[in-house]
C-alpha cells in the first residue's frame, strides 16, 4: 500500500513539474547592462526590455552594472543561476573581445554563457573631416601611405571595436605609421577629429548624419549602402571587400545550461518584438536597426567567428588591451 502511495505521489509530482518549467516567467526579469545610463547600450536595453515585458506578461527591469569595459556585468551573468530571471544585453566588448583578450582567465562567454538571440546592431563607417580635403578612398590610402605626415585614428579605448575596425584599415590600405589615440568619451574625441588633429576614425551612421558637412564618410562596414547616408559607397563598392564581419551588436545572453525551453521562448519573443514596428520606430531613434532572424545557433555561429575572425587579426597587428 506505502509503495502505491509512493507512485502516485510521484505521478502527481510530474506534471506539476513540468508546468512550473512551462509557466516560466512568473516573476521579474533582470537585464543586465553592463554600461552606465545613456548610452546607445542603454538606450536600446530599454527598449527592447519595455516590449519583452509586454510579450512575457513580466516587468523586465534594466540594471545597469558597468565596469571593465562590460565585463563586470557579463561575469555577474555567467555567475547567476540558470533559471531566465538574470539575463545579460550582450555587446561585443562582453561576449566577443573576452574571448580574444582573455583579460579575465575565468571568464569565457563560449563557455560561459549561453547565447539565446541577437537583437540590434548599429552601422559603422570611415570618416575624416570635412577639412581634410579627403574625399575618396583612393585620397584617404593615399594620405596614410604619405611616410611625411603620420596619421592619427581616435578609439574609445584600446582593445575595443573602434580599434580594432582602424587598425584594420590601416593594415588595408598598406598605412606607413598610423598611430592610436585612446578616448574615455566621445567629447574630446569629436573635438579633436573635427579640428583635423585625429586623421579619421569609425563612427555610426547617426553620428555622420548629425556632422554634415562637417564629416566626409569615405565607406560603410556594411554589405550594402545605408540608408541615412545613401551617397556613402560601401567598401566592397571602393575595392576592398569586407573579410571581416563588422557587425556590433546587442544580443540576450543567458547563464550556461539555460534551459532550452527558456532560450526557445526567449528567441521567439524576440523575433515577434524585432517585426514589431513600433519597436523599430522607437529603436530608431537611438540610430539601432534590428537585426532578425537570429537563432540560438545562428546567434552562437556569429559570436565564434567574431572571435576567430577578430582575434586573428589582433594576433597579426599586435594589438593588446591596456
Amino acid at each position: 500500500m506505502l509503495k502505491g502511495m509512493l507512485v502516485l505521489l510521484v505521478a502527481l509530482a510530474l506534471p506539476a513539474t513540468g508546468f512550473a518549467q512551462d509557466a516560466w516567467p512568473v516573476r521579474p526579469i533582470r537585464l543586465i547592462v553592463g554600461f552606465t545610463p545613456g548610452g546607445s547600450n542603454d538606450a536600446g536595453a530599454r527598449v527592447f526590455a519595455q516590449a519583452l515585458s509586454a510579450t512575457l506578461g513580466q516587468p523586465v527591469v534594466v540594471e545597469n552594472r558597468a565596469g571593465a569595459g562590460g565585463l563586470v556585468a557579463a561575469v555577474a551573468v555567467a555567475g547567476a543561476a540558470p533559471d531566465g530571471y538574470t539575463l545579460l544585453w550582450g555587446s561585443i566588448p562582453q561576449v566577443v573581445l573576452p574571448a580574444v583578450f582573455h583579460q579575465d582567465p575565468n571568464f569565457d562567454p563560449l563557455r560561459d554563457l549561453t547565447a539565446v538571440t541577437a537583437t540590434v546592431k548599429v552601422d559603422s563607417v570611415l570618416v575624416v573631416p570635412a577639412n581634410s580635403g579627403i574625399r575618396t578612398m583612393a585620397q584617404f590610402a593615399a594620405r596614410l601611405q604619405d611616410g611625411s605626415k603620420r596619421a592619427f585614428y581616435g578609439t574609445q579605448g584600446s582593445g575595443t571595436p573602434g580599434h580594432l575596425m582602424n587598425a584594420w584599415v590601416a593594415l588595408k590600405v598598406n598605412a606607413v605609421d598610423a598611430v592610436a589615440v585612446h578616448y574615455k568619451g566621445a567629447t574630446n574625441s569629436e573635438a579633436d577629429f573635427l579640428s583635423g588633429q585625429i586623421t579619421y576614425r569609425f563612427d555610426t551612421a547617426t553620428t555622420v548624419r548629425r556632422l554634415g558637412n562637417k564629416v566626409n564618410c569615405l565607406a560603410t562596414l556594411t554589405e550594402r549602402r545605408i540608408t541615412e547616408v545613401p551617397d556613402c559607397p560601401t567598401f566592397a563598392e571602393v575595392g576592398m571587400p569586407l573579410d571581416i564581419d563588422w557587425t556590433l551588436w546587442n544580443s540576450i545572453h543567458g547563464p550556461a545550461h539555460l534551459p532550452g525551453a527558456i532560450v526557445e521562448r526567449l528567441a521567439s519573443s524576440t523575433a515577434h518584438i524585432l517585426a514589431d514596428p513600433e519597436f523599430v520606430r522607437a529603436s530608431s531613434k537611438f540610430g539601432i536597426l534590428p537585426m532578425p532572424g537570429y537563432t540560438p545557433a545562428k546567434t552562437l555561429a556569429l559570436q565564434q567567428q567574431q572571435v576567430r575572425d577578430w582575434g586573428a587579426l589582433v594576433r597579426q597587428v599586435g594589438i593588446t588591451v591596456e
